[in-house]
């Protein structure tokens, strides 16, 4: 009898014996103790944060239908978790090269062109919803058909999301100013004569 012919495809693939799961835990690139502790100190100031927002939203009733009771405990339950986080990482050894990690991860995430752009569009933000509480105007300029009204919030909007498109979008300033105009009034317009809603509610 003749042997069985084996394919030359048998011999290039890898035996089961051969392969080896590799998990998350085998990776190089490990957490190490120090991201531990910087992921538990941001964790822990944001959940401290909110509970003391939480804290000062009005309760209508008692203490049970307060609208902070669900936000208070997920961030309690949050700050437990990062001090056990943290705890364990300085038991580890994470804070002898915190101060290392910490500046490679500012160092790197500012180098980067995305990240600097990122930053920037949320100073941006954080300034225009300053802005929008703050700036309160109302012009109204007649028209022979209607008065048209044009609140402090449009304005701020449309500078605002015209240096937003200028940034991200990279189209002609003048371009960028024309389709902000156009979406913030088209939008401030169906809401203040379709619904009889300002935007924003408190104005």
């Amino acid at each position: 009898m003749s042997e069985p012919t084996i394919s030359h495809l048998d011999n290039d693939q890898p035996s089961i014996e051969a392969m080896e799961f590799t998990g998350e835990e085998s990776l190089d690139s490990q957490i190490t103790p120090a991201q531990d502790l910087g992921s538990a100190c941001v964790i822990g100031v944001l959940a401290i944060i909110v509970m003391l927002l939480s804290v000062k939203l009005h309760s209508p009733g008692n203490v049970y239908t307060a609208p902070g009771l669900l936000p208070f405990i997920i961030s309690l339950s949050l700050l437990c978790m990062a001090v056990l986080l943290g705890f364990r990482s300085l038991q580890a050894g994470g804070a002898s090269s915190f101060n290392k990690t910490f500046k490679q991860a500012v160092k790197s995430y500012f180098t980067d062109d995305q990240e600097r752009r990122s930053i920037l569009l949320i100073a941006i933000v954080v300034a225009y919803v300053v802005l929008v509480d703050i700036v309160s105007l109302d012009i109204r300029l007649p028209t022979p058909l209607f008065t048209f009204q044009l609140s402090g919030y449009e304005i701020i909007s449309i500078l605002v999301t015209t240096l937003v498109l200028r940034l991200f979008w990279k189209k002609p300033i003048i371009r960028c100013f024309i389709v902000s105009l156009l979406t913030i009034e088209v939008l401030a317009s169906i809401f203040r004569y379709g619904f009889g809603i300002l935007m924003p509610e408190s104005y």
